[in-house]
């Protein structure tokens, strides 16, 4: 293995304006106690990288300026710090982002997720935008037997999907996918997968998107032209939706998932909104006994497993949504790119 070099050069959020983001000559970290040297393989663009490229409300209140971002990320334990015995160098893996205590109530219950000392690697610690990174050992989840490592970092996305369906009925249920970027066409993709009976999936009017969620399996594809709102309940003999997932971050397809999910229903939201401030129709929520549920990454580990389950069997079309790779050195033409919505996953390569 190639020896390990004292500095690398690293996309750093340095300026607290829409962009500032520099690559910039920085030390190689070392795993501390129990932590993993990871030399990255790929690291992915997500919503979260959108935000803090923006510089919303939400991202100016979480990113440290100085902070090297990038979270959905894979690669090849390099160096063990004092007290690792689960991983040995060489070892292939990807990124579990949230970084637990494991050591406060909500840890207890098995809702490490949540941790209530929690931060998030990639946002409010250093994370993957870089050649090297270190992770808590029990962070850096081994690959499953037939996922490449090429394709391994879509595992955190992925787990976010699943995470959200399953925060309602999935089996021979009727979902609808609310918002088509990486994670809702993933959504899409995994509810098939898990046995739904029928899945609507609604953009706004990202052709490319739409077709793609056709050919993972959406059962109907809405879009601009529709209302959408009267278009699932024709869908649904009036009734609404058994489980609506919210993806986009859009207030509109927040109200529309509320307005057209059935009686006693679901309304799962994984989405980060930009003004904290969001209108929501409370009488609706209240009066037809909607279970609303905020969904925040992956059940540690659940959700790992249920992922992992799924790719072993072959399930997930993993191929069909990364649609592009780019070298991490133009990673400011993949946030272009990501920008305009003219893709699927973007996969940076180091």
């Amino acid at each position: 293995m190639e020896p390990i070099p004292e500095t690398m050069m690293a996309w750093k959020k340095t300026k607290p304006i829409e962009g500032g983001f520099e690559l910039l000559e920085t030390k190689t970290p070392s795993p501390k106690h129990g932590e993993v040297l990871v030399k990255t393989h790929s690291t992915s663009i997500c919503g979260t990288d959108i935000h803090i490229w923006k510089w919303d409300d939400w991202a100016s209140e979480n990113v440290p300026p100085g902070t090297i971002t990038g979270h959905e990320t894979c690669g090849t334990v390099v160096s063990v710090g004092e007290g690792v015995t689960t991983h040995n160098i060489g070892d292939k893996i990807a990124v579990e982002c949230h970084l637990a205590c494991w050591n406060c109530e909500r840890c207890d219950e098995g809702n490490a997720h949540i941790c209530e000392n929690g931060q998030i690697f990639g946002v409010h610690t250093d994370g993957a935008f870089a050649p090297y990174f270190t992770i808590p050992a029990v962070n850096a989840r081994h690959l499953p037997e037939n996922l490449p490592i090429e394709l391994a970092s879509i595992q955190d996305p992925l787990g976010n999907a699943i995470h959200t369906l399953t925060g309602g009925p999935v089996a021979d249920s009727v979902i609808a996918i609310h918002g088509l970027g990486p994670i809702g066409l993933f959504a899409v993709n995994a509810a098939k997968a898990m046995g739904a009976r029928f899945v609507i999936a609604i953009d706004w009017d990202n052709q490319m998107r739409m077709d793609l969620a056709k050919k993972l399996g959406a059962d109907v594809v809405l879009g601009k032209n529709d209302d959408i709102i009267e278009s699932i309940l024709s869908h649904t003999d009036g009734k609404g939706v058994d489980n609506s997932c919210e993806f986009s971050g859009s207030p509109t397809a927040l109200s529309n998932a509320i307005h057209s999910t059935r009686m006693g229903g679901y309304v799962n939201i994984l989405s980060v909104y930009g003004n904290s401030l969001t209108e929501v129709p409370m009488n609706d929520i209240v009066f037809r006994y909607l279970h609303v549920k905020g969904i925040n990454g992956r059940k540690m580990w659940n959700t790992w497993d249920k992922m992992h389950e799924l790719l072993n069997s072959n399930k997930i079309d993993i191929n069909a949504l990364v649609t592009h790779r780019i070298n991490y050195q133009d990673y400011q033409d993949g946030i272009e790119l990501a920008l305009s919505g003219d893709c699927g996953k973007i996969v940076m390569d180091f």
